[in-house]
């Protein structure tokens, strides 16, 4: 047996991912051709091409495109339900999964609709393979307007009963500044809606500090930049902001050419709260299966340093408290049993 095996067979929580980064290229070839998509889009075959090998300064362009062929409830519940068995070959018992709405009331749904869809997808993946699903809202950047409606949305309770349980700013810190969506996260903790933010992958430092002071996140997703500066890693540490990170990522956009040269190391060293994550799986070409191995083996991490990755996953989720101490003892006695079935002593 070996460290691949041990985490192939760690029960996890995923805590980012998206779901529109999650659907299968065949499934949205079959939705295509059911939809007539090809007939109506002269550009189809060169979106067919991109799934494969996307270009990532404009994935967003090719996700909301690829979004636009769900035309049905059922397509949304189709999807949703394959990302759940996906989820669940991975041994990930919990997910909350990032997915905008917006792609879906602009094309003429309604908020109930949308969520009944997913709910349905949900429902059919935890009675068939046990795996649970809530949703985060995602906000664009590049979509400022919308964001009030959203969290509006995520504070109903048609939202609050059908699993939405937290709202994220998604998108290039360039197209808006932040501070358009500060009225927004403002609402959202006042109606008790934890949030998380994409930020440092455009600006840096800059980007981070400025999410920090005006949305003041519940987690920054990839902060890119903050393994140079230990003042802004003591604000997180701080201020319990848990950082959220997918070295496959940083790889695809080319912050670093190699999962060996990911500053991940140097995070876990600094006392962060470190949460491992897949983001976009179909596009990035990897799971969080690949995400844990690469942090072991390209990142240096002893199995000890990932079972509390893991551990951080569960405690960071919206879980109830008694649902998240259950989650943690049963992980622990999990990774006890795992580590003789799959690991020589020195390997830990």
């Amino acid at each position: 047996m070996s460290v691949e095996s041990f985490v192939h067979a760690m029960p996890k929580v995923e805590l980012h991912v998206h779901l529109e980064g999650a659907i299968h290229k065949e499934r949205l070839l079959i939705i295509a051709e059911q939809n007539e998509i090809a007939e109506a889009n002269k550009r189809f075959q060169s979106w067919v091409d991109l799934l494969d090998n996307p270009d990532y300064d404009h994935l967003t362009e090719l996700v909301t495109t690829t979004m636009t062929w769900l035309e049905h409830p059922d397509d949304l519940t189709h999807v949703t339900y394959e990302l759940g068995v996906a989820l669940a070959k991975q041994n990930i018992r919990y997910a909350e999964v990032s997915v905008n709405p917006i792609n879906f009331t602009e094309h003429g749904w309604t908020f109930d609709q949308f969520l009944s869809a997913l709910n349905d997808g949900r429902d059919r993946a935890e009675r068939g393979w046990g795996v649970q699903m809530r949703w985060n809202l995602t906000v664009e950047r590049d979509q400022p307007r919308h964001a009030d409606e959203i969290v509006r949305w995520a504070s109903s309770a048609t939202a609050q009963n059908g699993g939405v349980v937290g709202v994220n700013l998604n998108g290039s810190e360039r197209v808006q500044p932040v501070g358009q969506f500060e009225r927004a996260f403002r609402t959202a903790a006042k109606k008790h809606i934890p949030t998380a933010v994409h930020a440092g992958a455009q600006m840096g430092l800059e980007g981070i500090r400025e999410a920090l002071e005006h949305l003041e996140p519940a987690r920054i997703i990839d902060g890119w930049g903050l393994a140079e500066s230990p003042d802004v890693q003591e604000m997180l540490i701080e201020n319990q902001i848990a950082l959220e990170i997918s070295q496959k990522r940083a790889r695809s956009h080319g912050w670093v050419e190699a999962d060996t040269e990911y500053p991940l190391r140097q995070l876990v060293d600094a006392g962060l709260t470190i949460i491992l994550g897949s983001d976009m799986p179909t596009y990035y070409h990897s799971n969080l299966n690949d995400e844990y191995l690469a942090a072991v083996q390209q990142g240096g991490l002893s199995v000890d340093e990932l079972e509390a990755i893991a551990l951080n996953a569960v405690e960071c989720s919206q879980q109830s408290p008694q649902d998240k101490a259950a989650m943690i003892d049963a992980f622990k006695q999990a990774y006890e049993q795992l580590r003789e079935e799959h690991l020589d002593e020195e390997v830990t």
